[in-house]
């Protein structure tokens, strides 16, 4: 007797999960759109319409693929289902903590999760009894076990990390990075966004952001063709400036294969055995290539493997008792800050950044402004395309808000105006002068940055990576430290910080 294949809108790959071992001729398969989704929290237009054309291109391949694909509407993922019988039910665990409780109380039955390189059980194998979990230790087990990049037990070149060699600043001439591949709309991107804009008004959505068009890879078709086109055009050019952030190119050489990869219709598996015949056959620059090695199989399994290794009990973790609300330009871009207004207006256009304006730039603000970390996790689920909760709980109760105390990164990553105009090229046409700590014209970075210091230096005592800046501060002359704590008060009581 056949089965019901529950196919979540993250899994749509057909190598994955349940769907991997189903048969047309024995199996059918169940979708479901969820209204309570959708009315979950404020989203990105692109967001919404990207996943719901993902799920209906895969409910279209699967019927070409011969299977009975029943797709639903309900006002819950359980009303969806209607009276399926849950023992009847299969479906790859899901990729959140809280929806696999609920399918557990249901009686669904989850098979293994096998999306990512390294499985939960796997990571918890490796985690447990360390006493810090070191990304480059994992990233290193993980690519000698595979033997991308290796020569033998050794990384090719000699070196594991290239990072020295990623951080150049952008250069002030500009740049002129490669077109990012732009997939073509078809008619069911037409249905999603008239659908979109009447359940709107029916649903009352709350929603931002530009509705269109499509930016990101809706089939494993121009997935693939995603992943060539980087690999062709941009993948030489990734690593120098890796890190560097230029007003009006927000892609620089980045892959923006994150959108597919998140919905499951690229596997990190297949995309580091391509990279490594790639540059086995024809070469290149090992930097570029490493760099974009360590994102797929070291950052991102590592942030996949902390998420099932912490939860539940991360996603509360306050360790600096921020409570503030998010500040409103984060959602509509009104600000005088160059940076945030330029990162927000990116946000709106496309629903994605690359990593250092999500890391410096709005969450290092959030940081120092006093952003409630649980909040701030809430804006990124909502505006990012590529934020799903294993990615956002980690990337910003951990690493960005340090909200878990240090168990993921070593030191807050805080930083002033300097490091802005060193990594990025906003300051100079800023209203805001870079360079003061006080005065009506500072960058508010810079007293929020101090005064971030001062406020929690009983936590930061301790870390010696902290230390040279708060020994920096003690040479600040008390009439210096009053006019920063004011400053740094009026910002916050601005944005709504604490």
């Amino acid at each position: 007797m056949g089965r019901t294949v529950l196919v979540l809108g993250d899994q749509l790959h057909r190598g994955t999960g349940a769907i991997a071992r189903a048969e047309p001729a024995r199996d059918r398969v169940v979708m479901v759109e969820s209204d309570a989704k959708l009315r979950q929290r404020p989203w990105h237009r692109q967001k919404l319409a990207y996943v719901l054309s993902a799920m209906r291109h895969f409910a279209e391949e699967l019927r070409d693929a011969g299977f009975d694909v029943d797709y639903r509407r309900g006002r819950t993922l359980r009303e969806g289902l209607g009276d399926t019988d849950p023992d009847a039910l299969v479906v790859m665990a899901p990729s959140s903590w809280d929806l696999r409780q609920s399918l557990d109380a249901w009686g669904v039955e989850q098979v293994p999760n096998d999306a990512f390189i390294i499985g939960a059980e796997a990571f918890a194998d490796w985690a447990d009894g360390r006493g810090s979990l070191v990304l480059e230790s994992f990233y290193r087990m993980v690519r000698s076990e595979h033997g991308w990049l290796m020569d033998g037990g050794q990384p090719i070149g000699g070196r594991w990390n290239f990072d020295e060699d990623n951080r150049e600043r952008p250069p002030r001439g500009g740049v002129d990075p490669p077109h990012v591949y732009q997939p073509r709309e078809d008619e069911i991107d037409a249905g999603v966004r008239a659908d979109l804009e009447r359940l709107e008004s029916e649903l009352g959505l709350e929603l931002y952001g530009q509705p269109g068009p499509r930016r990101y890879p809706a089939t494993r078709t121009e997935a693939l063709r995603a992943l060539r086109d980087f690999f062709d055009r941009r993948l030489d050019g990734f690593g120098p400036l890796e890190d560097a952030v230029v007003a009006g190119a927000p892609h620089l050489w980045h892959s923006v294969l994150s959108p597919p990869m998140n919905l499951g219709l690229l596997r990190p598996g297949e995309i580091c055995d391509r990279l490594d015949r790639r540059y086995r056959s024809s070469g290149g620059p090992l930097n570029s290539y490493e760099g974009f090695l360590r994102q797929v199989c070291g950052w991102r399994e590592y942030v996949w493997g902390l998420y099932w290794w912490r939860m539940p009990a991360w996603r509360d973790d306050n360790h600096l008792g921020h409570d503030g609300a998010v500040p409103a330009f984060f959602w509509d871009a009104d600000t005088r800050m160059h940076c945030l207004a330029s990162t927000v207006r990116d946000v709106l256009e496309r629903a994605w950044t690359h990593h250092i304006p999500r890391l410096m730039l709005l969450g290092n603000f959030a940081l120092l402004a006093g952003v409630d970390p649980h909040e701030l996790t809430e804006w990124f689920h909502s505006m990012y395309v590529d934020a799903h909760d294993w990615v956002m709980v980690p990337n910003v109760i951990g690493m960005s808000q340090w909200a878990d105390g240090g168990l993921m990164a070593s030191k807050p990553y805080a930083a002033s105006a300097n490091y802005i105009n060193r990594m990025t090229t906003y300051c100079g046409d800023c209203a805001y002068d870079r360079s003061a700590r006080t005065g009506e014209q500072a960058c508010p970075f810079n007293a929020l940055y101090w005064d971030f210091m001062s406020r929690h230096r009983r936590r930061l005592d301790g870390n010696r990576r902290v230390r040279p800046i708060l020994s920096t501060l003690d040479r600040f002359d008390a009439t210096e430290r009053r006019a920063i704590r004011r400053r740094a008060a009026e910002f916050r009581t601005d944005v709504g910080g604490t």
